[in-house]
């Protein structure tokens, strides 16, 4: 059979072509007479990565990248198409890194093996991420360095700074003048030594004789040590002939009894008792006055005027002798009467023992004052009945009279009640 010219040129075409596509794919690193299986990368930056860079798991080229394109959804992200066509399955965890292949900076992309036990199938998108590059890696090492050179250059113009400032020209003068006292300093140590120097010289002959002396002193407590036994002996003596069971039981009566004065002493610094308001309270101790002098007047005026106190009687030839009758008094709901027993500026309970068991008691403050009371009664004769019994206990216990709350004179009271 006989092949025409047309034909050759067709068939020489076609091989031609076929040729031509598969050496333009073959410089792409493409062979398309092999099977690949293609996965989806995807990167925020690609750095210079480009359209059939190598593949390459641990070393050995297995792929090639076959394009890179922008994502349709508009992020900007960068969507890279790995083809590999070594059958070796990659598992499920598998990264696609971007990394450098020498010094220059060409770029491969570098398969990391993941460590489950599924794999990727075909357009599956697996993991990325992109090496440092020479130069970051070396910014990475050099920015530590450069940020100690500079806090160094900052502290050396610090210390230039302070030596500049202390070799100035009054800085000097302050060190010349240091200098200068240090020597006016050891002159006059020197001097002080050489005066002390002559003064051990001039007292050289007291010395002598003070070490004499007390040689002297020595020899004679050593010729007086047989005296000085015979008084230690004696001390010894006396001390043993006092029997310990008598003075442990002396020494226990005289704590007890210190202990004794101790708790008195407490309670009259704490207003506790008779005493203790004596101490502690100036004004008690003014009202005893006041009365002890009322007294003396009232006594001085019985002396000399007997008959205002008391009447005689025309009959028994004045032996009988007896008091006025007193006058009787009504009870006005307005008036009330209290017994006043003293006032303090330190508050006292109602329960404590200074009012040895009184009852009765109330309490009015005063401002700082506090005034306390003992019975209260709008009779006059009932309150006079608990004044005498108070009497026993406060001798200086006194009436009140009030008109609703106002205090009014016992005079204008017992007027009151007499009408």
């Amino acid at each position: 059979m006989k092949i025409s010219k047309t034909s050759k040129i067709g068939i020489v075409l076609v091989i031609s072509f076929t040729v031509l596509v598969w050496g333009i794919n073959f410089l792409k690193g493409r062979d398309i007479f092999r099977t690949e299986k293609v996965y989806i990368a995807r990167y925020k930056n690609v750095s210079g990565l480009e359209a059939s860079t190598v593949v390459q798991l641990n070393g050995l080229k297995i792929g090639y990248v076959r394009e890179i394109y922008f994502a349709e959804d508009l992020s900007g992200d960068l969507i890279a198409k790995i083809a590999v066509f070594n059958k070796f399955p990659l598992p499920v965890g598998t990264t696609a890194e971007i990394a450098s292949s020498d010094l220059l900076g060409s770029k491969i992309v570098k398969l990391n093996l993941g460590k489950s036990a599924q794999f990727y199938h075909h357009n599956d998108t697996i993991p990325t991420k992109i090496e440092s590059d020479f130069m970051s890696q070396v910014s990475e090492q050099i920015a530590p360095i450069k940020a100690k050179a500079e806090r160094l250059i900052v502290s050396l113009d610090s210390i230039v700074s302070g030596v500049s400032i202390l070799l100035n020209s009054e800085s000097r003068r302050s060190i010349n003048k240091s200098i200068e006292q240090i020597s006016l300093t050891m002159e006059n140590l020197e001097r002080i030594s050489n005066d002390l120097s002559v003064v051990a010289s001039e007292q050289k002959n007291n010395l002598s004789a003070s070490i004499v002396n007390l040689k002297n002193l020595t020899e004679n407590l050593n010729n007086d040590s047989k005296s000085l036994g015979i008084v230690l002996n004696n001390f010894s003596t006396i001390s043993d002939s006092i029997n310990p069971a008598e003075l442990k039981s002396t020494l226990h009566h005289l704590n007890k009894s210190v202990a004794g004065l101790e708790t008195i002493l407490t309670n009259i610094n704490e207003s506790k008792g008779s005493l203790g308001l004596l101490v502690r309270d100036s004004t008690l101790y003014a009202r005893l006055a006041e009365s002890s002098e009322n007294l003396n007047q009232l006594l001085v005026d019985l002396k000399k005027n007997p008959h205002r106190y008391l009447k005689f009687s025309a009959f028994d030839f004045g032996k009988e002798v007896y008091l006025t009758p007193k006058a009787t008094f009504k009870i006005n709901e307005n008036i009330d009467f209290k017994v006043f027993l003293f006032s303090t500026n330190v508050k006292i309970p109602l329960e404590s023992s200074v009012f040895q068991g009184i009852s009765n008691l109330s309490e009015v403050q005063e401002g700082s004052k506090f005034f306390y009371f003992a019975g209260e009664d709008k009779s006059y004769e009932k309150i006079r009945t608990i004044l005498n019994n108070v009497q026993l206990s406060f001798p200086q216990a006194s009436l009140k009279a009030y008109q609703g709350k106002e205090e009014i004179s016992l005079k204008k009271a017992l007027k009151i009640c007499s009408k």
